[in-house]
C-alpha cells in the first residue's frame, strides 16, 4: 500500500485522462495517472486521425506523441501499472494494481476501450498468426499479400485504406449493405483498384493450422458461403470498455460502460468517468478531451466541498 493519499487518481493516459490531469495539476493537487500501456491511448494504433482541431489529417502515433508531450510539460506523475480492482472504503478509493495499491480521495475512470473479438473458433489460436486487430501495428507483415478487413465503421474503413496501400489485394466485408462509417471514407477505399467490398456478409470460420489460410464468410440475404484465401484478417467490429477492474456496484451498465450524470460523476460520490468508457454513440478524441477538462473542474469542486 502506498503511504500517501492522492487527491485524485486518473486511470488511463488517453486524451480524457491527460486533459483532466492538466486541470488538476494546474490547481496544485496531488494527482497521478495510472497507465498500463503507451500514453496517448488507442490513438497510438490509429493509421491516421482526420479533422482533429488544428490538424486536418495526422498519423495517430504523431498525435499520441503530442498528448504525451503535454503530459510531460505539465509534469503530471505517471504510474506505469495495470489496475486490477477499484473499490471504495469509507471516504477513500482503493486502487489495486499489479505492483502496488493506492488510496485516493477521488478517481477518474478514463480507461478507454479494446477491440471486440469475433468469437470464432481458432481466433485466439491464430492471433498473431494471421489474425490482427491493428493494421498500423501489423500491416507491414502483409505487404504484397491478401487480407480481409471485417467492419463497417470509421475505424474499419481507415484501417482498410491504410492496408490497401500496402497489400496485394484487400477484401472488406460488412454485415449490412449500408455503412456506419463516413461516406467519404467508403469512396476513398473503393478508389483503390486492389480492393473489393462485399455486403452483407459475416465471417463464420477461420481456417488454418499454424497460421491463417482462409476465411469462410456467409451472405446474410441468401446464406451463400464463400471461402476466401487470405494471409491475414483484421476484425474491426466494435469496442469493449476497459472496466473489468471496477468492483463497485451500480457503476457499470449491462454493456460494461460507466454511467455518469451531467457533471461526469457516477452514482458513487467522488468517482468520475469520461471518454470512450461512457455509453455514447459518437466517440471522438476532441469529445474525450472535452470530458477531461470538465471532469477536472468538477473534481476540484468535489474536493473543495469535501473539506
Amino acid at each position: 500500500m502506498s503511504e500517501k493519499v492522492f487527491d485524485c487518481l486518473i486511470i488511463g493516459a488517453g486524451p480524457c485522462g491527460i486533459s483532466a490531469g492538466e486541470v488538476l495539476i494546474d490547481k496544485g493537487l496531488n494527482v497521478a495517472i495510472i497507465e498500463c500501456s503507451t500514453p496517448g491511448g488507442k490513438i497510438n494504433i490509429a493509421p491516421r486521425v482526420d479533422n482533429y482541431p488544428g490538424k486536418k489529417e495526422i498519423p495517430g502515433p504523431e498525435l499520441a506523441m503530442f498528448f504525451f508531450e503535454r503530459l510531460n510539460n505539465k509534469k503530471i506523475p505517471l504510474i506505469g501499472d495495470e489496475v486490477v480492482s477499484l473499490e471504495k472504503q469509507g471516504n477513500l478509493f482503493i486502487v489495486k494494481c499489479l505492483n502496488n495499491t493506492y488510496e485516493s480521495k477521488s478517481v477518474v475512470i478514463a480507461s478507454g476501450t479494446k477491440e471486440r473479438m469475433l468469437g470464432l473458433e481458432n481466433e485466439n489460436k491464430l492471433f498473431g498468426h494471421g489474425v490482427s486487430y491493428c493494421a498500423l501495428c501489423d500491416g507491414h507483415f502483409y505487404k504484397n499479400k491478401d487480407v480481409l478487413v471485417i467492419g463497417g465503421g470509421n475505424a474499419a474503413l481507415k484501417e482498410a485504406i491504410y492496408l490497401a496501400g500496402i497489400v496485394k489485394h484487400l477484401t472488406l466485408i460488412h454485415r449490412r449493405n449500408e455503412f456506419r462509417g463516413n461516406t467519404k471514407l467508403v469512396d476513398e477505399l473503393t478508389e483503390f483498384k486492389n480492393t473489393e467490398v462485399l455486403t452483407p456478409y459475416i465471417p463464420i470460420k477461420l481456417n488454418g493450422g499454424d497460421s491463417l489460410e482462409s476465411v469462410e464468410i456467409q451472405n446474410l440475404e441468401n446464406n451463400k458461403v464463400l471461402k476466401i484465401k487470405v494471409d491475414g484478417v483484421f476484425p474491426l467490429v466494435g469496442q469493449i470498455p476497459n472496466t473489468k477492474f471496477v468492483k463497485i456496484p451500480n457503476v457499470l451498465n449491462e454493456t460494461g460502460n460507466v454511467v455518469v450524470d451531467k457533471s461526469f460523476m457516477t452514482s458513487v460520490s467522488g468517482l468520475f468517468a469520461g471518454g470512450d468508457v461512457l455509453p455514447r454513440d459518437i466517440r471522438q478524441i476532441y469529445l474525450s478531451e472535452h470530458d477531461g477538462k470538465i471532469i477536472g473542474q468538477n473534481v476540484i469542486g468535489f474536493l473543495e466541498e469535501s473539506k
